[in-house]
């Protein structure tokens, strides 16, 4: 398969503080690879490098062989590049629908394609039911599963996704991997940072570990759970 996303020798320093330190990852079309590390490791910064949320001091971004490093985030080739954010949220005056078709209408979708694949997005995650209620009334559950649905509304080639599972229950986090294994299936490349472990390890094949922002480990989930890089890393 070829390569849908590929980071080569990423590096962000912030004054005298390195966050991330010559990382380099390849995704692959349809590929699920979790990214993982104690807190502090660099994991939420190499996100926003790879989208353009911050520019890299080296290093390069690359979308389907195409330079993306110094695009913007609002630049058109970075469109089937979406991503989550850890804490999520919701704008609570909007109804459920509407909080999903935000972000369909951000990617250049029409008023109505825009409903129409918030719709589908909010069924696929079971919240068909309330799709109009404002999202104020939701449950703290069902307002995740919302922030959810918008990360993956416009089908999106590669999904980054940070820590989709905090604070829910295993039935959400059930509904989670079922549609991330339905779009994978469909070809979507997925990167997850998760501290739930037990959850992104049985999910993803291939496991990235970093820690003080380098690449510690990667292999299979149980590989680098054997590392002893990654113990010491996680007991330290």
């Amino acid at each position: 398969m070829s390569a849908v996303l590929e980071a080569e020798k990423v590096c962000k320093a912030f004054g005298g503080n390195v966050a991330v330190d010559a990382v380099s990852l390849t995704l692959a079309e349809g590929e699920m690879v979790a990214l993982v590390g104690p807190n502090g490791a660099g994991k939420t910064t190499f996100l926003n490098l790879l989208t353009g949320q911050y520019l890299p001091d080296s290093g390069s971004v690359r979308f389907d062989g195409a330079d993306v490093t110094r695009l913007r985030p609002s630049d058109p080739a970075r469109a089937p590049v979406f991503r989550s954010y850890q804490g999520g949220g919701t704008f609570n005056k909007l109804s459920a629908l509407e909080n999903v078709a935000v972000a369909a209408v951000a990617r250049g979708l029409s008023r109505r394609e825009a409903e129409r694949a918030a719709t589908e997005a909010l069924g696929d995650v079971g919240l068909g039911p309330v799709a109009h209620e404002r999202a104020e009334r939701l449950s703290g559950g069902q307002r995740k599963l919302v922030d959810f649905a918008r990360s993956l509304v416009v089908r999106p080639k590669v999904a980054l996704l940070d820590e989709p599972t905090a604070g829910v229950n295993p039935v959400i986090s059930e509904v989670m991997t079922r549609v991330i294994r339905e779009r994978q299936s469909a070809g979507m490349a997925c990167l997850i940072i998760s501290h739930d472990l037990a959850w992104v390890f049985d999910l993803c094949p291939w496991v990235v570990a970093l820690a003080a922002g380098q690449l510690l480990a990667k292999g299979t989930p149980q590989e680098v759970r054997a590392d002893p890089r990654v113990v010491e890393a996680y007991l330290a």
